[in-house]
């Protein structure tokens, strides 16, 4: 698997991941660790971004596993008071977002 690059932007204080593939049952455990060491996850870390960017622009699926792993970043997001957005092209990854009314809670782009 490949690791994850956080792309920090400052002018517009927002941080962007963007997943190489699938969010799915098969990486979404490795991707749920490698998301903790980026985001320092449970860490008092100072917060220098105000909106995260979860770019799934190459996925073309995301199963129950990846969702639960986007329900758990969008809260922990959330809990320290930004927002979400989640890029994405793919028509199953959209409909995902969609029948799971994921798309009520944080922001969907079209890319």
């Amino acid at each position: 698997m490949t690791p994850l690059t956080p792309i920090l932007d400052l002018d517009s204080r927002s941080l962007t991941i963007r997943l190489p593939g699938d969010l799915t049952s098969t990486n979404a455990e490795g991707l749920r660790a490698e998301f903790s060491d980026c985001l320092g996850l449970g860490q008092g870390a100072p917060q220098q971004w105000n909106t995260f960017v979860l770019d799934l622009a190459a996925a073309k699926m995301v199963d129950s596993a990846g969702l639960n792993l986007i329900v758990s970043l969008l809260k922990w997001v959330q809990k320290r008071g930004g927002k979400m957005r989640v890029a994405c092209s793919a028509p199953a990854v959209l409909r995902a977002f969609t029948f799971t009314r994921l798309d009520r809670h944080l922001e969907l782009v079209k890319t």
